[in-house]
């Protein structure tokens, strides 16, 4: 079969696209090939929401089964796209079905970074992702007591906290000094660390899981630095890898994602990418960028979608990334890097403000501490790309005279 949208993947940003292209394409065929055993849902609420007592797994749904039907949206799931000839546009899936297709959109998002450990592969060892690692450790979590948890990245440390609530015992491995160390300045990754132990979360620094052995319902592990461990449960969250692969068997541009314009298009005619996997100009920035994230992958994903359906606008959306620490709120965007300058300008220390990440006196990124309602002026302020000196930038929180 021949279909006018092809879009391969099944998540946030695969359910965007076909928003955006009804938004411009009122009847053209559209199908979506998933490898998920579900309709597109939401990633985010796993690490949080989905924990919190009276939650229902259908809050994840992003639509309905029926909105499908009444888009007139073909769907296919538990089918995985394993080739793609680029030049005839043909799509294979494992089955060794085809079909063909006029624009083709890769969402297939990431893949789980492996742990590079002896026996990392038996059963005890988990990663968590998709809505399969969450009912497998529901399930799970009924017969254990202590989790120990592997990365530092945002669905570790909100795991982390997750767990503890449910009233398991967490200890919580980060290769780096800190949580989110590529994204915090020392001081404030180090309160993080500050919290988590304050919450009695066992926490080691610096150091990462290199054996496994399973010894009847318990795991024994060796660290790098020789910490000897004892655990029920190993679940791993060391960020994620973008799926490239079928990209690349086509002859696409990859880099770190897949390489596209400001429309969504690859390096191929008739061929787009969206969301976690596609690498893209931040035109705010002036930068090539992949960005994971909700926010992210819905207007990454509506904006191409509405391209390939002809609409012929920029994607020129500064996505948020956003994460609670207890009673705190944190949300950012822009170039949120511990590698760039920067300065805090905390209203109530460590409680509310903001830090702002700088290039040559620029605001390049901010992030806000319970700062509600501030997103757009933090947007504005990184488009105006000027420099401004430490007293200025004071003033934009704390009003002199």
């Amino acid at each position: 079969m021949h279909y006018r949208h092809v879009i391969v993947g099944g998540g946030t940003a695969a359910a965007a696209a076909i928003e955006g292209i009804r938004a411009h394409d009122a009847d053209g065929s559209i199908l979506l090939v998933s490898r998920e055993n579900h309709l597109p849902y939401r990633r985010s609420p796993l690490s949080r929401e989905a924990w919190r007592e009276g939650f229902q797994l259908e809050q994840l749904s992003i639509h309905p089964a029926e909105y499908y039907d009444s888009r007139q949206v073909e769907v296919r799931l538990r089918r995985e796209i394993v080739e793609m000839d680029a030049e005839h546009r043909v799509l294979w899936d494992e089955r060794g079905g085809s079909v063909g297709f006029d624009h083709a959109l890769i969402a297939t998002g990431c893949r789980p970074k492996r742990l590079r450990a002896v026996g990392a592969e038996i059963s005890g060892v988990r990663y968590y992702r998709d809505l399969e690692d969450f009912l497998d450790l529901e399930q799970r979590l009924e017969r254990i007591q202590h989790v120990t948890i592997v990365g530092g990245n945002f669905t570790a440390l909100e795991l982390a906290s997750s767990l503890h609530a449910r009233g398991k015992e967490v200890t919580f491995i980060f290769p780096e000094e800190y949580p989110l160390h590529r994204m915090l300045p020392r001081d404030l990754g180090e309160g993080v660390v500050d919290y988590l132990r304050r919450l009695e979360i066992e926490t080691i620094s610096g150091d990462t899981i290199v054996q496994v052995n399973e010894a009847g319902e318990y795991l024994h592990a060796k660290t790098h630095n020789g910490e000897d461990l004892t655990t029920q449960l190993i679940l791993v969250d060391q960020g994620g890898e973008a799926l490239v692969e079928l990209a690349d068997a086509a002859g696409l541009d990859t880099d770190d994602g897949i390489v596209v314009d400001e429309y969504g298009r690859c390096s191929r005619p008739g061929i787009w990418a969206a969301g976690d996997v596609a690498e893209f100009p931040y035109l705010a920035l002036g930068q090539l960028m992949r960005v994971e994230g909700a926010d992210h992958a819905e207007h990454h994903g509506y904006a191409v979608g509405a391209n390939m359906a002809g609409a012929g606008t920029p994607y020129a959306h500064m996505p948020l990334k956003w994460f609670t620490l207890g009673e705190l709120r944190f949300e950012g965007v822009g170039e949120l890097s511990s590698r760039t300058d920067h300065q805090d300008v905390w209203l109530e220390p460590g409680q509310e403000g903001v830090i702002f990440y700088l290039r040559d006196d620029v605001v390049r990124g901010v992030l806000m501490c319970n700062q509600p309602g501030r997103i757009e002026w933090a947007r504005d302020l990184i488009r105006e790309a000027r420099p401004m000196s430490s007293a200025d930038r004071v003033a934009l929180l704390v009003p002199q005279g």
